[in-house]
């Protein structure tokens, strides 16, 4: 999973040096050991900071500042086959990238 979201936020346009990447990944490597972690994302945040070393408002915002960079100016293509453009909330685009990495073969 962890090379599947890897391969799919550089195809969308995404900096691989933004924090966000690396904690999106680590939210899909979470979610497909546990899909549990999609309805709880205070928690979800608390992991992924305890993992890296960090706070979860930190990994909260970095998350949301690496998804704005591809809705914003991320190749269109490849943003509208992993995510939504409706209802860009952290939880609803992380969940809708996972959903789409975990569909394809």
């Amino acid at each position: 999973m962890k090379n599947k979201a890897v391969n799919a936020l550089i195809e969308m346009g995404m900096p691989a040096n933004v924090k966000g990447f690396q904690y999106i990944t680590d939210a899909m490597v979470l979610f497909e050991e546990d899909k549990a972690w999609r309805s709880k994302l205070t928690a979800l945040y608390r992991k992924i900071a305890a993992m890296n070393e960090t706070t979860p408002s930190r990994v909260e915002r970095a998350i949301r500042h690496a998804f704005s960079i591809v809705l914003t100016s991320g190749y269109l293509d490849a943003v509208e086959r992993y995510l939504t453009l409706q209802r860009t909330t952290n939880g609803n685009l992380l969940s809708t990238f996972f959903l789409r990495l975990s569909q394809e073969g």
